[in-house]
């Protein structure tokens, strides 16, 4: 099981359905109700921040990837 899918199950119902549709959204690139915010030092990525909660990506062509999904004091470790 992948990291993404390990916090997801973490998370309660309503927490875990907000998450699948910001997914989407990243998938899409339509980001713009969104805080989103490039990287300091990693061209490429960019988190985007919704409540404790960030998810880091990065843009491919038209299609955003997701990265990495953790609570805000456990993110930015994986860098």
């Amino acid at each position: 099981m992948d990291k993404v899918a390990k916090f997801l199950k973490q998370l309660s119902k309503k927490d875990r359905a907000i998450l699948l549709a910001i997914f989407k959204d990243i998938q899409t690139l339509c980001l713009k109700k969104y805080d989103v915010k490039a990287l300091k030092g990693y061209p490429r990525f960019f988190r985007l921040r919704k409540g404790d909660i960030r998810v880091v990506f990065y843009k491919q062509k038209e299609k955003g990837i997701i990265f990495d999904v953790a609570r805000r004091k456990d993110i930015y470790k994986s860098f």
